[in-house]
């Protein structure tokens, strides 16, 4: 049977980066898929319908973002170029997933937002990212942002750090580009999404210990 691990395009770097010994080692590792060539149709099958339903699950979540964003750009829009605070507070805070809502010129300047410790600043905003953002929808990340650390958490309440999720809604006004919505994600929510999407669930039994770590490490690269 030809399984989708055997057409993997590893580089020589990623072949090489178990060491020989321990208990992942490549000796353990070549020992465990011996003694488990036979359960390997099965296994695989099992990590792609947990792929799978984890793409479909980040897929909905991303898409009911975007119909949130859209709902505001719509009110946004018609008040453009004043910004009221006090709306786009409210609406961030029914918008529970994101840290912050922000709004920016054409330059990249920020014309208001929902974090009070922000400047008219544009430093968060590239160049590249701001061109693909004024053109078009644009879901820019993960990446490591300071500001999505001290701005804290939105509605994860466990492990928070500075990787970042930024959503980029483009807002027109007589057929024209003026600005863009932006709505920060920390990284932690999409981690909550695949704990909640796990649940009690438990993978086959494994002969071997090691065999574990293997299937994770290969389904990793699915």
């Amino acid at each position: 049977m030809l399984l989708k691990s055997h057409q993997m395009n590893l580089s020589s770097q990623e072949k090489r980066w178990l060491p020989w010994l321990g208990k992942t080692g490549k000796l353990a590792m070549r020992w465990a898929c011996m003694i488990n060539k036979s359960r390997y149709p099965i296994l695989e099958q099992t990590f792609e319908g947990i792929a799978a339903t984890r793409v479909r699950i980040l897929t909905e979540w991303a898409q009911q973002q975007w119909i949130h964003l859209a709902s505001l750009a719509e009110e946004l829009e018609r008040r453009f170029p004043d910004v009221d605070a006090e709306y786009l507070q409210k609406k961030k805070e029914s918008f529970h997933d994101f840290s912050e809502l922000f709004v920016i010129d054409r330059t990249g300047r920020v014309m208001q937002s929902t974090w009070n410790r922000r400047g008219g600043d544009r430093k968060n905003v590239p160049a590249a990212v701001l061109e693909r953002a004024l053109n078009g929808r644009f879901l820019h990340g993960p990446y490591v942002d300071a500001d999505t650390l001290a701005i804290g958490p939105s509605s994860s309440a466990g492990f928070h750090d500075a990787v970042t999720l930024m959503f980029y809604l483009p807002l027109c006004k007589q057929g024209e580009t003026v600005g863009c919505l932006c709505g920060r994600v920390p990284n932690d929510v999409i981690g909550d999404l695949i704990q909640r999407e796990a649940g009690p669930r438990r993978a086959p039994a494994m002969r071997c210990r090691s065999w574990s770590s293997c299937c994770t490490s290969r389904a990793a690269r699915w």
